[in-house]
This record gives structure tokens, sequence and C-alpha cells, in this order.
């Protein structure tokens, strides 16, 4: 079966791709780096910090070539206009004249970079010139050289460019955002009777729940006569409405409500909910629980101001040679030079600070995050590893100039005497500690950490080595590693402190900042006004990339590409040879769909883009894998591709069966199996990442299928058919119609991640399925287009996830509520990230611990 792409043209309905909440300001100065740009050809980064600081982002472009050959690359201008242009390019013995071209036209000539020494160039000025919106082609060709200069194995020379300005010339206009329109839900939950919805039990439900004392999944629903019986049972409720939204009930083989009827019965088990949850709704509390090694990192670092991170963390994935996340111009850079930290051993095994190495990783919980209260132990090893990473950090040959706090909070009082340092000490130290611990700092606290300033003074020690002790002896403290709340009656809101600590846990993981720590000594926090001006200006902090690094990363379940190998020999195009090792295409791929997430926060874009977007970011190699036909043509093994910093620059996605998180190549690859794809662990990840409805273990007791797929299509069955051959056991269907017709969507898609229109056997591929009972969809394409005529189904799974991550802890029936408040904005706006964020952040169960009745839509 031959698939043809679809475009976007033809995309369904729901309109969210114009939904951008924050407009771009101005770039940066006008100013797009070389060694940001598009490369071609010859063209690569080349650092400059060892020929001097001068360099812009201590880098740039360099091209290498022979007379008559160009140097070709492009940027983007965000709007039609005149614009002032000009090139920042260095000099040096060996590099050429050229002539320099804007879209195809010449603009100037002569441009001669030689110099005896590496030095920057005066601006090229290529004069004003009307430029249209998008993409500008820049060409500089080689016409010759110098006569000094010296060339490249006889004829070749080089060519070096820090970076392109081009400024505007119009006047600025105000930018102006259109009001989004409502979206009103399709079906509003209406009050249905018991005795409407009675006769539709019996007829479709009873036989296998609970007639003739049948009771399948232990649901028996004859003997709830009432819908007050209903409310009363939770449990049963809750099992209810989850196979009721996934049309899994009834079974296929049985008779099936009409429409209205299934719309009646979901109608009346959500009033069944509503009702119980009115009368007996109470919060889970939060379990006390401990920073994870993200958050302590981060925690850390902006406790005592450090220029960077304390050690090394593949967590971070994403590791930037140059600084490209910057939410307040509201425009992500259309390229971004960068690295992968965890698959890249050049860009993890770096030396920060001598001695000071890392604590164990905290594992993900499953269908969870690594935040959770009741997953994060802690053990005596643990906390002589926090011990032993304070003392290492504050005395650390490089700390000094590592931290801001040096020459404030450390340094020793010129001209006061010894016997009144302990006033001074008093004065820094309590705002330290209130900033550490994140709360009003006691006396009896203060008298301690003081006690020991003043301890190690006396035994002869200085100011600063004392005031590190206090420091030290902070960061091992269980009020810094802890996040603490305090005991407090029924409906009782979090205090300001805690309010504070739960919000710059959330956005940015890590402690509040002087800010929002002043806001909250003031109560003024509470203020609604106040608090959501704050969530707005915490989204705007360089900060809340963390929502990429810790939220984003864990909840794609993206560290399952580390350990993914598919099979070398059958998959040889996806390993690259460097040195004597053999390294991934997962190391680029990684970072495409992290990248696609920074870049909907930074725009405020909607999420639903991470379902299907007409855009991504990818490196050069990367697109030549998206592309038809083999893939890094003319290369061989050694060499293939790179695998250090590399080039993501924005493309177009011109083809449907690509973009978003679900038909992106690391997702593909890390959900597939060495020698052939695995539906079942696609289709198990689609309904857990994407739905949140994750489906239970399967049991120890059923035995692998065929590990080749080869073997399975020389029998002459699809790996389908043989899946369904597979299922023997009655209780593995069920979970199968959930997951499998997810995961064969994707069929088409290779274990790694490459479109196919049919087997290696040239067996055709069924990729159609139903999603949820309701919509039929023939390829990854249908599916999307199912997800996007739904798109409840999907923004309500992602703000599950959201809000569980935000309360570090599982969610429960008592958040429904909460849940299904997020998802009416979410709607209303068509999936707005900061909106969604903004109503997490005020939900009730964010706002409090535990209460008698949590409010319910009426």
């Amino acid at each position: 079966m031959v698939l043809m792409a679809v475009a976007w043209s033809e995309a369904k309905s729901f309109d969210y791709h114009s939904v951008r909440g924050r407009q771009a300001s101005v770039t940066l100065n006008g100013v797009y780096e070389g060694e940001s740009l598009e490369l071609k050809g010859s063209s690569r980064v080349q650092g400059m910090k060892g020929f001097g600081p001068n360099w812009s982002g201590d880098a740039h472009l360099l091209w290498l070539g022979e007379s008559g050959q160009k140097m070709e690359t492009g940027f983007r201008v965000p709007g039609t206009g005149r614009y002032m242009v000009s090139l920042q390019m260095t000099r040096a013995p060996d590099y050429g004249i050229f002539s320099v071209a804007i879209n195809g036209k010449a603009v100037r000539d002569g441009v001669d970079l030689f110099s005896e020494k590496v030095e920057l160039s005066e601006p090229v000025d290529l004069g004003e010139m009307y430029l249209e919106e998008g993409l500008q082609k820049l060409t500089c060709t080689l016409t010759g050289a110098n006569g000094k200069a010296r060339a490249k194995g006889g004829r070749q020379f080089l060519l070096g460019l820090d970076f392109v300005r081009a400024v505007s010339l119009e006047r600025k206009k105000a930018d102006k955002v259109d009001a989004l329109p409502v979206h009103v839900p399709k079906s509003p939950r209406r009050q249905v009777s018991f005795e409407r919805i009675q006769p539709v039990f019996a007829k479709y439900c009873h036989r296998c729940h609970g007639q003739k004392g049948k009771v399948k999944g232990e649901v028996d629903l004859v003997r709830l006569s009432s819908a007050q019986a209903y409310a009363s049972d939770p449990v049963i409720a809750k099992k209810l409405l989850a196979v009721l939204e996934m049309r899994e009930m009834p079974p296929d083989d049985e008779l099936s409500p009409k429409e209205a009827d299934y719309q009646a019965l979901r109608d009346f088990v959500e009033g069944a909910i509503s009702d119980h949850l009115r009368k007996e709704n109470t919060l889970p509390p939060v379990t006390l629980r401990r920073m994870n090694r993200y958050e302590y990192n981060n925690s850390v670092r902006d406790l005592l101001q450090l220029e960077g991170d304390v050690y090394p963390l593949p967590e971070k994935v994403i590791r930037s040679f140059r600084k490209y996340y910057d939410p307040a111009s509201g425009k992500f850079p259309d390229s971004v030079h960068v690295g992968n930290r965890a698959l890249g051993k050049n860009q993890i095994e770096q030396h920060l600070l001598t001695g000071v190495t890392p604590f164990a990783i905290d594992l993900q919980a499953e269908h969870g995050f690594n935040n959770r209260g009741d997953q994060l132990g802690f053990s005596p090893i643990l906390m002589e590893s926090f011990l032993g990473i304070a003392r290492a950090l504050l005395g650390s040959p490089e700390f000094d100039g590592y931290s801001a706090l040096t020459a404030g909070f450390f340094s020793e009082p010129r001209g006061l005497p010894r016997n009144e340092w302990s006033k001074l000490a008093e004065e820094r130290i309590s705002v330290f500690l209130e900033k550490a611990f994140r709360s009003p700092l006691e006396k009896s606290t203060l008298g301690r950490y003081l006690g020991l300033f003043t301890r190690a003074v006396g035994a002869g020690g200085g100011f600063e080595p004392a005031m590190k002790e206090v420091a030290s002896a902070a960061l091992a403290s269980p009020r810094f590693l802890y996040l603490l709340e305090r005991k407090q009656g029924d409906d009782d809101p979090l205090n300001t402190y805690e309010l504070a600590t739960r919000l710059s846990f959330f956005l940015w993981s890590s402690i509040p900042d002087s800010e929002l720590l002043a806001l909250a000594g003031t109560g003024r926090l509470s203020d609604p006004h106040v608090y959501r001006d704050q969530v707005k200006r915490m989204l705007l902090d360089y900060r809340s990339k963390a929502l990429s690094e810790n939220f984003a990363r864990q909840w794609l379940r993206l560290d399952r590409l580390i350990t993914a190998v598919p099979d070398f020999e059958r998959f040889e195009l996806y390993y690259s040879r460097i040195g004597c090792e053999q390294w991934k295409l997962g190391l680029q791929t990684m970072a495409e769909p992290l990248l696609l997430f920074e870049s909907i926060m930074v725009e405020d874009r909607s999420v639903m883009l991470l379902v299907d977007s007409n855009y991504s970011y990818r490196t050069t190699d990367m697109a030549s894998w998206y592309r038809p036909g083999v893939p890094f043509k003319g290369k061989g093994n050694r060499g293939r591709f790179g695998t250090n910093s590399l080039v993501y620059t924005r493309q177009a996605v011109n083809s449907r069966r690509e973009g978003g998180v679900i038909t992106c190549a690391a997702t593909l690859a890390m959900n597939a199996s060495p020698l052939r794809t695995s539906p079942i662990t696609r289709g198990a990840w689609v309904a857990d990442v994407i739905f949140n409805r994750p489906p239970p273990p399967p049991p120890d007791t059923i035995p692998e299928i065929e590990a080749d797929d080869a073997k399975i299509e020389a029998s002459g069955q699809t790996l389908r058919q043989r899946l369904v051959e597979h299922q023997v056991n009655p209780s593995c269907v069920s979970c199968h119609k959930r997951i499998d017709p997810l995961g064969f969507a994707l069929e088409n898609y290779d274990a790694v991640g490459r479109w196919r229109d049919s087997y290696r056997s040239g067996l055709p591929i069924d990729a159609g399925g139903t999603l949820f009972g309701k919509s039929r969809f023939e390829d990854a394409v249908g599916l999307k287009d199912a997800i996007i005529e739904n798109p409840e189904w999907f923004l309500r799974g992602f703000s599950e996830h959201l809000l569980a991550y935000a309360l570090g802890r599982k969610l429960e029936l008592a958040d429904k509520p909460a849940v299904d408040a997020i998802l009416s904005d979410a709607m209303a706006t068509r999936g707005q990230f900061s909106v969604i964020v903004q109503s997490v952040a005020s939900s009730y169960p964010f706002l409090h611990k535990a209460m008698a009745q949590n409010p319910v839509n009426q």
C-alpha cells in the first residue's frame, strides 16, 4: 500500500498553528551569528577562544575552497522592508578575496580578508537594501587572493564569518495580537437520571457485569441500583468513565450502544463522580520530598550565584555553546548551535569544579517523574554525598572565580576589626539562610549557624573560610534539601513561602529568587494579580528552560533513546564511526523534540504542535535522514555524520508524515527493537505519553514473539498478523485493543524511524485502526487527524502530566475537577502553552495541601 504524503493545506479544522501568545521582539541587535547559520559544503564551526576574546559567541563560520567556488548560507529577517546589512568577518594569513551577493544580487566586490595575524576585519558594509520577510540567501564567491596570502594545499583559501548584521530601517510598530476565539467543547455534560440510563446498562453491560453471578473485572453493576449507589462507589465509577472515554466497552463482539446512549452513559458517570467529590473530596497529602539531582544542581547554582552548573548533568540533554533560550525575546532562533550531553562523551566528561561529582541519578517513577516524594529515598550514603559535595564545592580551587558571592557574602570586610566580624556575618547569614531555607528565619536557627561562624573564627580561621563553613552546613541541611510544608488544618492554603517554593520548583526546578521571596515575606504573593504576574515573569526568565530539560525530557521518556541499539548490520546507516567507536544518529535526533518544545515555550504557541507541527529543528544530517531515498549518499561509515557541536536549523515540515513528537525519529527509534519495529511498545508509549492512559504491565507468562521480522515474513505473515495470532489469552485482548491501533498506526516507520511503503519482503503494511472506538484512520497522518479532530484527548493527557509534575505526586480522583478546569482553559485558547501553565499554577491542588471539600463544577 503506497501512502501519499499529505500537505498541510489538507490538515483538519482545529487551527492551532496560528496560536502565538508572545510575539517576537527585535532580533538581538539584528545579529545573526555565523556559527548558527546553515552549514553547506565545506563550511564548519570553528571555536575562536584561542585567538582572543573578540569573536561574538567565541566562534565563527569557517569555509575552505578554490577560486570560483562559493560559500553559501542564509539568514532570516522578521519582516519585509529596508535593512542596513553588514558582515563581520575574520582576517588571517591564509584567507582569500571574495565578492558578496544577497539573494543572487551582487552587493560588494574585492573583500580582501588577508592579514598577517588572525584578527577581526572592519565591518564589511553591504549597504541599504529591500528584503522580504523570511530567508535571505548569502553567497560569498572566492575570486582570488592577496599576493601575500598563503594558500592551503597550493590553491585553497579560507573565509571566516563572525556574524551578519541586518538592522531594520522601518519604523517600529506595536505588535498586535488578535484575540483568540473561544473554543466551546462539542459535548458539554448534561444531567442524566438513573431512570434514563438504567435500561442502557441492563442492555449492554449487565450480562458480563453482575447478571447471573457473572462479574468480569470485579465490576458488578447490577448491585448498583441508584444514582446514589454509583456516587458512593468512586472506584467503579472511575473505571467506567475510563472505558467509556476510550470506547473499550462493550467488546467488539458484543452489541454496542448508539452514540446518544454512549454520551448519556458518560454524562451519568461524570455526574456520579461529581456528586461523590462534592461530599467526600480530600486531596492526597503531599509527601515530604527531597530535591532530586537536577533540582539540587539548579538550587545550589542559584543560591551561590555560580556561573554554571555544579557538576556535568546528562539530564540536561542539550548543551548550548552560546545562549539561545531567551523567552523574553518572543522569538526562538532560526538556528541553534548545541551538543548532546547524554550521548556525547566529550559533552559530559567536562571539567567544572575539581573534586565535585554528582550523586546517583534519581530514577523516573513509572508513568511519572523523578520528583515524586514517595519515590525519592534518603540513605546514610546519600547524606554523606550531600556533605561531600558541599565541602568539595566550596573548597574547590575554581570556586572563587566561579561564584558571584566571592566578592560579597564570602569576602572579608576591609578595615573592620576581627571582634566586630560577627555582626556583619549575622546580617549576611540571615539573608543567605532565608533564601536557602525558603522560609522566615527563626532566631534559634540563625544562632546555630552564627555559632558555627564564631567557633571557626575563634579557632584562628579567617572570615572567608568561616563563611564557607556556614554555607557548607546549610547546603547539607534537611531544610535546604527537602521541600518542607507545615502541617495544617483542613481547607488551609499553602503559606506564601510554601507557595513561592512550589512555584519555583515547578517552573525553574530551583529555589525562589529574591523577588519571589520578597513577595512571600510581605504576603503579597497571595494576591491573585501579583501571583499571576509572577508566573508570567518566571516563564519569561531563562530558568524556565527547566520545563524542557526536566519535564519534557521525562514526559517524552527520551532517556530510552540512550539504551536503544538498532542492529548494526541491518541498520548500518544509523551509525557513524568516530575514531574506533560507532556512534548512533540518536545523538542528533534526541534534541529535535526538545527544541520543538522550547520553541513552543518561547513563542507561547499551542502544545498541539507536539502532535503535528509544520516546522522542526534539524541538522543537515537529519534532513538527509528524513528525505526519501538513501541518506548520507556517498558517505561511508567513517565520519558519516557529526557527533560533536551541531547546528540545528528551523525547517519547514513539508509532509505530515513528519512533525510533532509522535512521528519524530527519536521516539520512533527508542520504541523499537534491534531488528524490527515494536508496535506494542510504540502503542503503549502513545497511550501513556500522549493520552496519559497507560496500559497495565503484561503478564509474565506471555512468551515473546520472534525478535527478527525476517523470520515472521518468511512464513508469509506480517508482524500485525503474527501479533493477532499470538493473543491467545482473552485477558490480553482488551489491552491490545487499546494499544495495538496506536502502535500499528506507526508501522510505516521502520525500527530507526524512516518511512517505508511496505515490508522488506514486499508484504503490504496495514497501519489502519480506530482511535477510542470512534475515529477511523488509515495511517499515521490519519491518527494525527483523529487527535486534532478531538483535541481534548491530547490536551487532557498533557494537562494531567503537567499537573502531576507540578505537584510532585500521582494524580487521584480528587484532582479531576482541577484537571477539568485546566482542560477548559486549554480548549478555549487552542492549547496555548502559557495558559495551561497558568491554569496548573492556579489550580486548587497546587495552591493547597489538603482540604475538606474541593470546588467541583456544578
